[in-house]
């Protein structure tokens, strides 16, 4: 093990098991929160602090970024690089890539597991999530799943990681999300979407951070899919209310027509990006009650949100900005100019002495 390394676990502080801590990290003086957003379009990501709603800061060097987490303990940023087939290490004091981890193919979204402190990796033109070891930055295992995967996240109680799989099934019978054991790093069960490829999901937890409910949006479709995690089967579709054709926007869409789910930090409400409609909408959680929309511009790609669930964050790449809006009533309050093709946001919160 490299200095580097033996640095890092030296520094490590566990920052919490799952999100339902987020709200209190916050409160603490020793952390701060940053909001990301790659461009996929360009080679850099901006950084936004959510106080003021301003970007302060640019990481360069980091070419079609799919998304990025943050190590716990607040020494590295991590990027999926689709140009270089790698995971790029950013030191996050200095927002320079100090590394590049090789992969098997084309990245696509990677989640860490905080419990595990290893790093997953949705590979999108093999079938394959690799595993990466934070403390050795090595791929340790690379786990065979169906198809090439999407998007990759990982339950609260960080006890399972969940891949979205992005190839058009042969069948309406086959698992296009498939459910991974952390513990064996095994694909142990999956669900069926009726023969769709998936795009972004959500989790639901329990109290005790058990994952309730997935939700997953779908390719060409303008709604979404609500899997019961304890049935293991998607056991409805809900949809916003249409709109008129001439609402609608049929630019750039791809077959992503809904593009963007999150469930809120503090699991009170499920928030849905339709490109199609140029809109995010709100369900209430746990009942999932139609809550209203919000037109915000052209091409609605992806969401985050603040610790305390008040502010939300919507990338823009029709009009190369990203919003925040107040969830509470629903109104526009920021509109923060980024860059090229901005898509995939995170929220990250960091030790305030590696805070920038």
């Amino acid at each position: 093990m490299n200095n580097v390394h033996a640095k890092r676990l030296l520094r490590s502080v566990y920052l919490g098991t799952c999100f339902f801590g987020a709200s209190s990290l916050l409160a603490q003086t020793d952390s701060v929160v940053q909001i990301i957003q790659t461009n996929f379009a360009g080679s850099n990501a901006h950084v936004i602090d959510p106080s003021t709603n301003e970007v302060v800061d640019i990481i360069e060097g980091v070419p079609k970024a799919h998304a990025v987490v943050n190590h716990p303990d607040g020494t590295y940023f991590y990027f999926a690089n689709e140009h270089d087939e790698t995971i790029d290490v950013v030191d996050i004091t200095t927002l320079e890539v100090v590394e590049r981890i090789p992969l098997v193919d084309r990245p696509n979204k990677l989640v860490i597991n905080k419990a595990s402190l290893k790093l997953y990796v949705g590979i999108r033109d093999a079938p394959f999530v690799q595993v990466i070891d934070l403390a050795s930055h090595e791929v340790i295992k690379t786990i065979p799943v169906a198809f090439g995967v999407h998007n990759v996240y990982v339950t609260a109680d960080s006890k399972y990681v969940v891949a979205g799989l992005g190839a058009v099934p042969a069948t309406v019978d086959e698992h296009t999300i498939q459910v991974i054991d952390a513990d064996i790093d095994e694909v142990v069960w999956g669900v069926a979407l009726d023969g769709h490829r998936v795009r972004p999901m959500a989790i639901e937890s329990n109290a005790d951070g058990s994952a309730n409910r997935i939700f997953a949006q779908a390719t060409r479709l303008n709604g979404f899919f609500v899997v019961d995690w304890d049935q293991r089967e998607a056991v409805d579709f809900i949809s916003p209310p249409p709109l008129h054709v001439s609402q609608q926007n049929f630019d750039g869409i791809q077959d992503g027509t809904g593009h963007g789910l999150l469930v809120l930090p503090d699991q009170s409400a499920l928030w849905y990006a339709s490109r199609l409609d140029s809109r995010v909408y709100t369900w209430s959680l746990p009942d999932l009650e139609f809550r209203g929309g919000i037109e915000v511009g052209p091409s609605p790609q992806w969401l985050t949100a603040t610790p305390d669930s008040e502010t939300l964050y919507v990338s823009l790449v029709g009009s190369m900005e990203t919003v925040a809006l107040d969830t509470k009533t629903q109104e526009i309050i920021a509109r923060i100019p980024v860059g090229f093709g901005p898509k995939r946001n995170s929220t990250h919160i960091l030790p305030a002495e590696t805070g920038r």
